[in-house]
């Protein structure tokens, strides 16, 4: 098991596609720090709002981004077989389909955590960069936004653990993709729409409460975050997807 894992995160890390991610970050980080800069120097001015640790600040309440791209993580990890159990070579000997499915999960997130971690440093390295001359980068803000990472960290697993599963229960690879949109993307959003104080649908405030979307809006402030509600919902979805993929991937026909 070990040297499948092993094997996989050497193949993960040495394609191209993941070269693509490290790019996408940077771009991210980049682009961001470059908008907050036209923001301040092209419109609005050194006014509240404008300085480096609104930045940060509002950093943390777009984490459902890398979260809606679990699924090329997933995607990635998987690789062209996508997934198919009667391939067998020197690191798959003895492996059942259970060890094969949790081998790849495993491998998606030690691949998450890097990307995660590369993110993390490159945002917080390159933003004082651009925002140095205002001063108001110290150390509780950069700690803050570790914490903000930490605790959203739980919430990326369980997303990589749906897109896993759709993965390995649903081919081809597109199925897998429409799946995740809709089912993670797509109704997520409606659900929140629709749970809005202006329409406040009653089924609809209900299901937010256990939707993991809606949790990374919380993580922007310290008030609202909610650890408990973080750990459990994000244990729930593992062991719930997990479980699920497993079972259509052990009876799956190829």
């Amino acid at each position: 098991m070990v040297y499948y894992i092993k094997t996989q995160l050497n193949r993960s890390l040495t394609d191209k596609y993941f070269r693509l991610f490290i790019i996408g970050i940077l771009s991210a980080v980049i682009v961001a720090n470059l908008s907050m800069t036209a923001f301040r120097d092209i419109i609005y001015g050194m006014n509240d709002g404008t300085f480096a640790y609104n930045l940060i600040m509002f950093a943390k309440g777009f984490f459902w981004i890398p979260y809606y791209a679990m699924i090329f993580v997933a995607d990635e990890v998987i690789g062209s077989n996508y997934p198919d159990p009667r391939i067998r070579d020197k690191s798959t000997i003895g492996l059942t389909r259970k060890h094969i499915y949790f081998g790849k999960f495993i491998t998606g997130i030690i691949v998450l955590l890097l990307c995660a971690l590369f993110a993390t440093v490159a945002f917080l390295v390159i933003t004082p960069l651009f925002q140095v001359h205002d001063g108001t980068i110290d150390l509780p803000v950069i700690f803050d936004f570790l914490e903000a990472v930490a605790l959203a960290m739980p919430l990326f697993v369980a997303g990589l653990s749906i897109a896993v599963m759709l993965c390995f229960a649903l081919t081809p690879r597109k199925k897998a993709f429409a799946a995740f949109f809709i089912s993670v993307v797509a109704v997520p959003r409606l659900i929140m729409l629709l749970a809005t104080d202006g329409i406040h649908f009653l089924p609809a405030v209900w299901i937010k409460n256990i939707l993991l979307t809606p949790q990374f809006q919380e993580l922007q402030f310290f008030a609202t975050r909610n650890v408990p509600k973080v750990m459990i919902s994000s244990v729930v979805y593992i062991v719930l997807s997990s479980a699920y993929g497993v079972y259509c991937f052990e009876k799956k026909e190829f």
